[in-house]
């Protein structure tokens, strides 16, 4: 995948390869029908490709690492485990987007999306964070419906949490992305 970074922060993504071809090759006419009086010219078909869903390909990225173990400090970059910062790093270094290391310096890149726990406003990749006793100390994946992946504690490492949960909504600070896809037209 190619990803062009963009003046005002945000990246133009376009695939290297296509996903899915949506219309038929194209074929040249055999000399037979060439010569047929009664094969009419076509204008020649082009192929199109879908445009990736970047946010699908972050998420299948991260659901890859579900199960992972807990260690803090650590990182799938270069280990077997992670904590919750190396994981969002980790998920989307995968993509070229270079996040700081730590989920205090994360929570500083991007654009806020929101400081409440709304559903609404949140879109699947946008990266959440939580407080800890002070000052951000947890990052997290949005996944849709209420949902984060992240890198829990050393008793669950990577899970799925829903965000329903009292002490989620109570320790929530604010959602950032990261990401904004532009298709070019």
């Amino acid at each position: 995948m190619k990803v062009t970074p963009q003046r005002d922060g945000k990246f133009v993504l376009e695939p290297l390869t296509p996903k899915k071809t949506l219309s038929p090759p194209i074929t040249q006419p055999s000399k037979q029908e060439a010569k047929d009086d009664r094969v009419s010219s076509v204008p020649p078909k082009y192929n199109t490709f879908e445009p990736w869903n970047f946010s699908e390909l972050i998420l299948s990225r991260a659901n890859a690492y579900k199960h992972a173990p807990y260690a803090r400090g650590a990182s799938l970059a270069n280990s077997s485990a992670t904590d919750c910062s190396g994981f969002v790093q980790f998920i989307y270094h995968g993509f070229k987007i270079d996040l700081p290391r730590s989920s205090a310096e994360q929570a500083q890149v991007g654009k806020v999306v929101t400081r409440q726990m709304d559903f609404s406003k949140l879109l699947p990749g946008d990266l959440l964070f939580f407080r800890r006793g002070g000052p951000v100390g947890h990052a997290g994946i949005y996944l849709g419906e209420g949902k984060m992946i992240h890198a829990s504690n050393h008793r669950y490492g990577v899970v799925v949490t829903d965000l329903r949960q009292p002490y989620y909504e109570g320790t929530f600070e604010v959602a950032k992305r990261v990401f904004e896809v532009k298709y070019p037209r």
